[in-house]
């Protein structure tokens, strides 16, 4: 069945304009202005919305398991995503001691089957590195999953990657075109700040912020990008959340690094006032939320484009598993969620406010997540012979949130109560309405694991020889 989008504006990385959409099958088929109906085609009036590629959130945590406690699954994780206008996002496989990467994916791509609304990609966690072979890294990226998680803290965990680790996975993986991305904070740093926290008996929530200063993400994200440089490897730093942290990323772009970073809406929006408050442990995450003062560079981080992708770290719990932990911080399953509210969120205290434009809006949230994480040219644009990946977007929409409008797993919300001045009203899925009129409408047998080639694909960034 054919659909006609008519009378929208609609919005791209790059231009502004009124035109009309054609959808057939599931792909855009024209763009242009006064196009025909086909015979039985669906006409949409888009009179008064804009008409916005669909959103893709990059970092998303699914069914992830923290101190006894499971997060969002796909279901509820994907019903939240389309009702806030993301029709992809990518999460994470992270291996069980013993099990391969490709044993890994298969279970991982097989939770996600018939289970999302929204289309989903996956991400490689590279922990344990010396309990597999270099020749999983090329097996997955041949199996459409090029991008490749390390961590420079959670040892205790078993996260964690030395500095020499991390230097032959960027030499190897950037071999065989894909990326690697990294979650930076010194872990010596951190480890001593909570031992001194614990000894002082200081681990209520509000201290929570002291355990993890700006510094020591600071400090890793300059080891990290060091040895990228060493290696001449493309590397992306996951939720940047620090004023230290963008000093680097200008160096670095100083020089013509290729380092990508992505930001958080929670990391520009939350004040770190707020672990302070009765409910503190919800907002509870790490990176911590900080001081107006990283706030505001973030924010020119992203205007200027050292920052490329706005992403959420999307980690959904109940607030009874939050306020379990409420008492000591380290008992606290890190993480907020933010798949269902990134965009109107970042319309109304991005764009409205003045501090990007609505080109930067989707270029961040749509076009950079494609390219850089090698769903381009199939999403993150409206164009012929792209998915029809597309939301309607209504700028005049008055929305306060809670978590009745974002229906995802959690019973509370870090913007409880905020207004919003717009919101995505219909969300459409390679071709399938899945969102219309702000109800929920599409299956959760529709969404549908994305194999994806060719990261970081901007003009005069390298291309892998064959």
């Amino acid at each position: 069945m054919a659909t006609l989008i008519k009378g929208g504006r609609l919005v791209t990385g790059v231009d502004s304009y009124s035109a009309d959409v054609l959808v057939e099958g599931e792909s855009i088929s024209a763009v242009g202005r006064d196009l025909d109906a086909p015979d039985g085609a669906e006409v949409v009036d888009a009179a008064g919305l804009l008409v916005l590629p669909g959103v893709i959130d990059p970092h998303v945590h699914v069914d992830l398991e923290l101190k006894g406690h499971r997060s969002s699954d796909f279901t509820s994780t994907s019903r939240s995503a389309a009702l806030g206008g993301v029709t992809t996002f990518i999460t994470y496989i992270t291996p069980a001691p013993g099990q391969t990467l490709v044993e890994a994916a298969e279970q991982r791509k097989l939770q996600g089957r018939g289970r999302s609304h929204v289309d989903f990609g996956l991400h490689a966690s590279l922990v344990r590195w010396s309990d597999r072979e270099d020749d999983e890294v090329p097996q997955m990226i041949e199996a459409g999953i090029p991008s490749f998680k390390m961590y420079t803290t959670y040892g205790d965990a078993g996260l964690m990657s030395t500095d020499e680790q991390i230097y032959h996975a960027l030499l190897l993986v950037s071999q065989h075109g894909g990326l690697v991305e990294v979650h930076c904070e010194n872990d010596w740093i951190i480890e001593s700040k909570i031992r001194k926290l614990t000894e002082q008996g200081h681990l209520r929530p509000a201290d929570h912020g002291a355990s993890r200063p700006g510094y020591a993400e600071g400090e890793a994200v300059a080891a990290v990008v060091r040895a990228a440089y060493e290696a001449g490897a493309p590397v992306y730093i996951v939720h940047t959340s620090s004023g230290e942290s963008v000093q680097v990323l200008a160096e670095a772009d100083d020089v013509g690094l290729e380092v990508y970073a992505e930001v958080c809406p929670h990391h520009l929006l939350l004040d770190e006032q707020s672990l302070a408050g009765p409910e503190g442990q919800r907002y509870a995450t790490c990176p911590p939320i900080r001081s107006g003062a990283h706030r505001e560079e973030l924010w020119e981080a992203l205007e200027e484009g050292l920052i490329h992708t706005v992403a959420t770290d999307h980690a959904e719990f109940t607030a009874e598993a939050k306020d379990e932990g409420g008492n000591d911080f380290r008992q606290l399953p890190m993480g907020v969620p933010g798949v269902g509210t990134s965009l109107p969120l970042m319309w109304e205290f991005g764009v409205r406010k003045g501090r990007i434009t609505e080109n930067q809006l989707v270029d961040r949230l749509c076009t950079q997540p494609a390219e850089i994480f090698g769903l381009c040219p199939r999403k993150g644009t409206l164009a012929s012979g792209t998915d029809a990946d597309i939301v309607l977007f209504d700028p005049d929409c008055a929305v306060a949130i809670d978590p009745a409008v974002t229906q995802g797993l959690a019973d509370y919300s870090p913007y409880d109560g905020w207004e919003v001045s717009g919101w995505p009203v219909s969300t459409m899925l390679r071709g399938h309405w899945i969102v219309r009129d702000r109800e929920l409408v599409g299956s959760h047998e529709l969404g549908s694991f994305v194999h994806r080639k060719d990261v970081c694909q901007r003009p005069g960034h390298r291309a892998v020889e064959e």
